[in-house]
């Protein structure tokens, strides 16, 4: 759940440091089609990344038990990598094209992230799990991102304040990859319940 935390701050805090950024950038003539782009990036990504992700963490499941956790993993690094070339490397259409790669893959651990709440808790607190990890994720994640870009962009500047953004999803790729370390001992504790589905 702590993953998902650093999860949520990388891209809550993406998206008002992105658009800020992007204002600034941009001349007043330019700046609502690219607000249009910018903000279009986050839907897009992830009605291709989310259902992506659940694809191919099911896929890798067959062969990896623990892919429910080690896929989030490696797509925190690679949004790490991608949030990073975008603000660090590349401006203008390259940019743009950059960050709605990133909204794909950062949104793509969503699937194995959440089955992995369902698969480690009793059937009857699947409900529970589930809310609470959304919770720390928004919690933590989503309200705590741009309080931290701001408090780094009011330190030094925006544009530094973005760059730090990786650092948050290569912790939350750390923690992913411990769980996943755990995960096939901590499912094999959970007690195997079969749940009927009334007609």
């Amino acid at each position: 759940m702590v993953a998902r935390g650093f999860i949520g701050t990388g891209e809550a805090g993406y998206a008002p440091g992105g658009s800020a950024m992007i204002s600034a950038m941009y001349p007043k003539e330019k700046r609502s089609w690219r607000m249009g782009l910018w903000n279009a990036s986050i839907p897009l990504g992830a009605a291709i990344g989310v259902p992506l992700g659940g694809y191919l963490t099911d896929r890798w499941r067959k062969k990896r038990v623990n892919s429910r956790l080690l896929f989030p993993a490696i797509s925190a690094i690679l949004a790490a990598i991608i949030c990073f070339i975008g603000f660090v490397v590349l401006t203008d259409t390259p940019q743009y094209i950059t960050f709605l790669l990133m909204g794909m893959v950062i949104t793509s651990f969503i699937p194995g992230a959440a089955a992995a709440t369902q698969d480690l808790v009793h059937p009857g607190l699947r409900a529970t799990s589930y809310s609470l990890a959304v919770v720390i994720q928004n919690l933590l994640g989503a309200s705590m991102g741009p309080l931290v870009i701001g408090w780094i962009s009011d330190r030094s500047d925006l544009e530094t304040a973005m760059k730090t953004l990786p650092i948050f999803l290569v912790i939350a790729s750390v923690l992913f990859f411990i769980g996943a370390m755990f995960y096939k001992k901590d499912l094999a504790k959970v007690e195997d319940v079969k749940i009927e589905v009334a007609d």
